[in-house]
């Protein structure tokens, strides 16, 4: 049980780390009885208690286990003993006021449409304007492949789908079908019977909703939700067929001052009919899931593309031509397939992940940088997918032992 008001800090790495670090909300709310509105960090070791950035964020309405405080390091931490016994630092939970949101932070803009729905979304950084697409035909016409798509990434003001000519000061021009983090298909566990390898689905011109949104002094965030589709397949737990209406969840992140987007997928499934239920089993069903990723960038010709693709988690491509775009990816899934050019294309680009039941996906985007560009990618993979930071609840050492020991007395 917690003596004190805190959270203990781990840091897993054999250096001296900072960043940021999430937690279940509802861990925190259910010990110490703190509404968002009121909730304030601070160092322990800040006797001023001067309050860090923090926030909460609502990831799906529907699910508040989903619910997250992520907050902001104000000073490196060092590493965790490595029994994890001693952590590498503690942040005071109190009530107060929290500090509001300042200029050059995350924050986002929603389109809608005439009809009221979500065309896209804005996010912005002291970094990164990024435009995210919901609908299949932004421009109303008959290109309709652009749903679930970044159109535009500007990294300092310059766009980096389409470098060579931004870099030139020519926003005219600029190839119309740009674009990059497309989930152009996902592939499903197929039926048991007949035995099926796997149920494909494809989401390129099929729209996606907003189910939620936040901003605050750590990042700004989004969740939307793919058209549902019907799914007859393995049921993960019983293994028997199930017909259920199913839906692909992205939240899409974006961190004050990041030059990458940070995403977590994950696929939600309802019973289609009471037929379909399963006696006292639960309502939702995450179903495990592979990913097609598609991307169609101008980082030149062929020959002036250079891949890094040394470990199945993370994969980077970088133009040796001015401005030295590159583009990383990192991700908790194995990368099976990287495809490029694809489909004869040399600015198009694929790449398949193997299936899991979530994905915690890291979009890096980079300019100017013509040598090293792979080891930013790689890094980012430790530090963010492999290896983050992370937090619990302080646990006073001395008391859950006499507990433990009161346990096993008893039993």
């Amino acid at each position: 049980m917690p003596s004190l008001n805190l959270l203990a800090v781990f840091n897993p790495s054999h250096y001296w780390r900072g960043g940021y670090v999430s937690i279940p909300w509802k861990e925190i709310t259910q010990e110490f009885h703190i509404s968002p509105e009121e909730l304030v960090l601070s160092d322990l070791r800040d006797l001023s208690h001067t309050p860090i950035p923090a926030q909460i964020d609502r990831v799906d309405p529907e699910d508040p286990d989903r619910d997250t405080l992520v907050f902001s390091l104000p000073k490196l931490i060092p590493p965790t003993s490595e029994d994890d016994v001693l952590a590498s630092g503690f942040v005071r939970v109190d009530r107060g006021q929290p500090i509001p949101q300042g200029v050059g932070e995350a924050y986002l803009e929603v389109v809608y449409g005439s009809d009221g729905r979500e065309r896209g979304v804005r996010l912005v950084n002291s970094r990164l304007i990024v435009w995210f697409n919901l609908i299949p035909a932004p421009e109303d016409n008959g290109r309709n492949w652009f749903s679930g798509s970044a159109t535009s990434v500007q990294l300092d003001h310059l766009e980096i789908l389409d470098p060579f000519r931004s870099v030139k000061g020519e926003w005219l021009g600029q190839d119309p079908d740009k674009r990059c983090l497309q989930v152009s298909e996902l592939q499903l566990p197929g039926p048991a019977y007949p035995k099926s390898p796997y149920y494909q689905v494809s989401l390129f011109n099929h729209a996606y909703r907003l189910v939620s949104q936040s901003s605050g002094p750590v990042r700004a965030s989004i969740t939307i939700a793919s058209e549902p589709f019907d799914y007859m397949g393995a049921d993960p737990v019983t293994g028997h067929n199930r017909h259920l209406v199913c839906e692909l969840y992205r939240v899409i992140s974006l961190y004050a001052g990041a030059d990458y987007l940070i995403e977590e997928l994950f696929v939600k499934g309802k019973p289609k009919s009471e037929e379909d239920r399963i006696v006292n089993g639960p309502e939702i069903v995450n179903l495990p899931f592979g990913l097609h990723y598609f991307s169609q960038m101008n980082l030149g010709k062929t020959q002036d593309i250079e891949q890094a693709f040394s470990v199945p988690d993370w994969f980077a491509i970088g133009s040796t031509a001015p401005p030295y775009a590159a583009y990383g990816l990192a991700t908790n899934l194995h990368i099976e397939l990287m495809t490029h050019p694809y489909q004869g294309k040399q600015n198009c680009f694929f790449w398949q992940l193997l299936p899991g039941k979530s994905a915690k996906c890291l979009h890096l985007f980079m300019r100017g940088q013509p040598e090293g560009f792979d080891s930013r990618v790689g890094h980012s993979w430790y530090e963010f997918i492999y290896n983050p930071l992370r937090a619990e609840i302080y646990q006073d050492v001395e008391t859950e032992h006499q507990v433990r020991k009161t346990k096993l007395v008893t039993a």
